[in-house]
């Protein structure tokens, strides 16, 4: 009984492993197809709190080993002792794994010939509920997988995230049932599969140009975290990013992105920067977007802004970061974990934000998304719904060192571009700053911890997708139908085991 345990718990931590490895970073993506099977079989016969157990301990190991780059957030820049960043660590992958949790726990109690169908349903919807409370970390879904074989891209304008992670973790489900001779379950799940794959690419629309395309490129100073955060560092600091824009320039940019606080002044109360960049823009006729403090009406209000930057000067509106990251750009509770203050280094706590107006540019309107906002597809589909005809993302990369954090980072944004049919430019200050084309392929991009620009061609899109116009509607009735799933399986086992009772008296 212990072997047939502790088997059981290997299977789920397998199947937490294959989707780790599947994920950016590694980047073994066909890995993904095993995890529904590794799973099903862990949780093979079990219900309730047995399930529960199991299904965390993949959900634990999933985390745990996807996200180690806390660990490096945590100790080397929030000066927090090694081995406590390791158990933070372990706590966090402990929380988020309660999504595999309750998704096993879910499709227990449906009857074992509903499997193939209600985990991987349970375990997608789980994945939409990961950007609310206690979690607030949409990070890595399983259709980042995706990201590293374009194709699997084409559906993406009809189905979003939300419906690739279904079909990818539906298709791993129909391979385990084929794998275990169940030939007929497995070949309906494998023709839902491609039939569902097939017609959403069919209906996926082509990029329609809206506009004159435009030269644009986007900054990679590569300042360290540390180098950055002393003051005597500042004029070096500008040095390097005033001689990149202008070599940009130079080389025929016309559209010039700047990733997120490149330089550490304040644009909207410090004016002589304000009339160096003004002049910039002006003597070099370009546009910049620039990332920078914003200031509210209230003296404790700070924003995590955006500026738009014309020939003809300062745009007289930003964009303020709405989704702000917890423990990075807000400590919940006002502040009371004394070992993650370090963390914020900017200022005590930032503002949301409330608009979702795109800013102008040259290329026509540009929907914004700061750093950890690429992984909310609301937000941009929000932008493109008020016309966002172009996207830009501006982050610094730089907490994670050489892992796979900038790496998974940029997935999200190939999803965000693909989804939307829109052209995204992204500037990370130490990488990996990429143009994406609307179709999710990485045109160009620079590496990790290099110096430079990345520079290409966009042009302004038009029309506005399914997985924009309903996407969130979609996440929503994902959730809804695997509620509905569980309760009504829960419901057919009473009325089967009140049957059997029946039938034995």
């Amino acid at each position: 009984m212990r072997h047939l345990r502790a088997r059981q718990y290997l299977l789920t931590g397998a199947a937490g492993l294959a989707l780790a490895l599947a994920l950016p970073g590694p980047g073994l993506w066909p890995l993904v197809f095993l995890t529904p099977g590794l799973l099903r079989r862990g949780l093979d016969g079990e219900r309730g709190w047995p399930a529960f157990r199991r299904g965390w301990m993949g959900g634990i190991v999933q985390w745990a080993v996807a996200v180690p780059w806390v660990v490096i957030v945590l100790h080397r820049h929030g000066h927090l002792a090694f081995v406590l960043s390791v158990a933070a660590l372990l706590l966090m992958a402990a929380l988020l794994g309660l999504q595999w949790a309750l998704a096993a726990w879910g499709s227990s109690r449906a009857p074992r010939s509903w499997q193939p169908w209600v985990l991987p349903l349970c375990l997608a919807a789980m994945e939409q509920l990961q950007r609310f409370p206690p979690w607030i970390f949409p990070w890595n879904p399983v259709a980042a997988v995706a990201t590293a074989a374009p194709p699997l891209l084409l559906p993406l304008p009809v189905l979003g995230a939300a419906g690739l992670s279904l079909l990818l973790l539906l298709a791993g489900s129909a391979l385990d049932q084929l794998a275990e001779r169940r030939w007929r379950r497995g070949a309906v799940l494998a023709g839902f599969v491609v039939a569902g794959f097939v017609v959403a690419s069919a209906a996926s629309p082509p990029f329609l140009p809206a506009g004159e395309p435009v030269h644009a490129a986007a900054l990679q100073p590569n300042i360290p975290l540390e180098f950055r955060w002393d003051a005597a560092n500042l004029s070096e600091i500008e040095e390097r990013v005033w001689r990149l824009n202008l070599e940009a320039a130079h080389h025929g940019a016309k559209w010039i992105v700047w990733p997120e606080s490149a330089i550490p002044r304040y644009l909207e109360r410090d004016a002589e920067y304000r009339s160096v960049i003004e002049d910039l823009a002006r003597r070099q006729s370009i546009w910049l977007l620039v990332g920078s403090i914003g200031f509210g009406a209230d003296p404790d209000e700070y924003y995590n802004s955006v500026f738009s930057v014309s020939p003809a000067g300062l745009v007289p509106w930003r964009y303020d970061k709405v989704h702000l990251v917890p423990f990075g750009e807000y400590v919940p509770l006002a502040g009371r974990v004394p070992i993650l203050r370090p963390l914020v280094r900017e200022v005590g706590s930032f503002t949301p934000g409330r608009s979702t107006m795109p800013l102008p540019g040259p290329a026509g309107p540009v929907g914004v998304a700061v750093c950890y906002e690429v992984t909310f597809p609301g937000l941009i589909a929000e932008q493109v719904a008020n016309g966002a005809q172009i996207l830009a993302t501006i982050t610094n990369d730089g907490w994670y060192g050489d892992s796979a954090a900038p790496r998974q980072h940029l997935a999200l944004a190939v999803l965000r571009a693909a989804e939307s049919r829109r052209f995204l430019v992204r500037a990370a200050n130490t990488g990996i700053s990429a143009i994406i084309d609307p179709y999710g392929r990485v045109v160009a991009s620079l590496g990790l911890d290099r110096e430079g620009s990345v520079a290409g061609v966009v042009r302004p899109g038009a029309g506005v997708t399914l997985a924009v116009r309903v996407g969130g509607a979609v996440r929503t009735g994902m959730v809804v139908l695997a509620l509905a799933v569980i309760l009504l399986a829960g419901r057919r086992r009473q009325r089967t085991a009140a049957a059997a009772a029946s039938d034995w008296k």
